[in-house]
């Protein structure tokens, strides 16, 4: 990798030289590899650990001399992950065969109680604006305080009597019968000491939350978004994106979204691995579950004549055995008909094709048929006096790919998906035990996700190499006495 253009930097400063950035480069990569992603921590190992000294070559970076080159060499630590691919590529490590796309959810490093809605962070402005219109108007009277005076800060018994003070008549605390969410306590705290930073903080928290489209953000992390994790709980979080090579499990590209779903990400991760490794095989498949069946995912896969697998919901439901016993009349027990462009429900009655219509920008077609009203399951289908309506969202392309995953090497493909796709997310959750964001906003979480990957891909290609250096070495002859 090329240092040249950020040692300069450093390299002709007067005071003391500058520590090596290749050389932090080396530490914070091993750290990862380890699963130490904390500076503070890194810090210990430089001072404590062999390995670490001798990459370091017994310098002692301070923490924050780490924290701040995790920031600077953003880009440099993007192409470090880049690197481990091309070194894959260059050692014929990838096969390209299949490659799977899947997306996890890693906590952010924000607590879901910081939170505020739009109309808080409205109001909350409007106090702290008032108070610093109050210090104008009392320091053009009284004149400003002395800059040589002492100043003793306030104790935490008179803060919080001090911000009960303000709040005392404030709308906001009429409004909401003086209950007072925590995060607006921190912030007013906070502006006591400096009411410029803290409005200024306010500002970017309000611009994101208009920029989310979510009811309140995160004061800690205004960038991180309201997600479902596998307990089906809404915390603050990151979508991790990854796509993986099946032969050899390395990790081609990843990337960070603030989207809680995947369905617009198919396309800007297929459009990553081509600008990454360059066009792929012909024979190349790519493998994504249920969560990139939309409409525009479908049609740019038929465009660009990629060879895609992606189920449909009931499709992607029989694949994780999953039964639909309990509720037998379910969309998912109707059956299409594509040369006549019906459904057919379980007793067999046929629901034609009855018209199409767009909402919210997707197409959606509905299958109808007043035959419902004569069944004698009706109540146990769609309730008295109703008719059972199937819509199917996407068109003609979108149930062309739910036929193709009928076919046998379609389900064939799809299986490797599973053992190609969810292990690297195990083995970054439980071997490296990293299940929550250590830094904060955007960029620097993109850094964080580079080298979490980064760590996989280097173990990955030290596994290849291992394993085919077994293979090629003799076995050495057993003597019997």
């Amino acid at each position: 990798m090329d240092f040249d253009d950020i040692e300069k930097k450093y390299r002709y400063n007067p005071g003391k030289a500058a520590y090596s950035r290749r050389m932090l480069m080396r530490i914070i990569i091993m750290a990862s590899v380890d699963g130490v992603f904390s500076s503070r921590k890194i810090m210990k190992l430089i001072n404590e650990n062999m390995v670490y000294m001798y990459l370091s070559g017994l310098e002692s970076p301070d923490f924050r001399t780490i924290l701040r080159f995790k920031i600077e060499a953003h880009e440099l630590i993007e192409e470090a992950f880049k690197a481990t691919v091309f070194t894959s590529k260059k050692l014929k490590l990838l096969n390209l065969e299949h490659i799977a796309i899947d997306g996890t959810k890693f906590k952010a490093n924000a607590s879901n109680d910081n939170n505020l809605t739009e109309e808080e962070i409205k109001a909350i402005k409007k106090i702290i604006q008032k108070g610093i219109e109050v210090d104008k108007k009392e320091d053009e009277l009284y004149g400003k305080e002395d800059d040589n005076e002492i100043k003793v800060p306030l104790t935490r018994e008179e803060r919080k009597e001090l911000i009960r003070e303000i709040l005392k008549d404030s709308p906001y605390a009429k409004q909401n019968n003086k209950r007072i969410k925590k995060a607006a306590l921190n912030i007013l705290n906070q502006a006591l000491e400096n009411p410029l930073k803290a409005l200024e903080k306010l500002d970017k928290a309000e611009e994101s939350l208009q920029n989310s489209g979510q009811k309140s953000v995160s004061l800690t992390d205004p960038d991180s978004r309201w997600m479902k994790n596998k307990k089906n709980k809404k915390e603050f979080s990151y979508n991790s994106q990854i796509s993986v090579d099946h032969k050899s499990g390395i990790i081609l590209t990843n990337s960070i979204t603030q989207d809680p779903t995947d369905h617009h990400q198919l396309i800007p991760q297929i459009e990553k691995i081509i600008e990454t490794i360059g066009p792929l095989p012909d024979d190349t498949c790519i493998s994504g579950d249920n969560g990139y069946s939309t409409q525009d995912n479908i049609e740019y896969i038929y465009e660009n004549k990629v060879d895609a697998y992606i189920p449909n919901k009931k499709q992607a439901t029989e694949a994780k055995t999953h039964t639909e016993n309990n509720k037998p009349f379910s969309k998912h027990n109707f059956k299409y008909d594509h040369e006549n462009n019906l459904y057919i429900c379980p007793n067999n009655k046929k629901l034609p094709y009855q018209k199409t219509y767009k909402y919210k920008g997707r197409i959606r077609e509905q299958y109808y048929s007043n035959e419902c009203l004569n069944c004698p399951d009706q109540l146990k289908c769609v309730g008295k006096n109703r008719v059972k309506i199937i819509t199917d969202y996407g068109g003609a392309l979108v149930r062309k790919m739910s036929l193709k995953m009928e076919t046998s090497k379609a389900k064939s493909e799809f299986s490797k998906r599973k053992e190609t796709v969810e292990w690297p997310f195990g083995n970054v959750k439980q071997n490296l035990k990293f299940t929550e964001y250590y830094a904060r906003g955007l960029k620097q979480i993109e850094t964080e996700n580079n080298l979490i990957y980064t760590s996989h891909n280097i173990k990955r290609i030290f596994n290849q190499i291992t394993k085919k250096l077994k293979e090629i070495q003799p076995k050495t002859p057993t003597t019997t006495l």
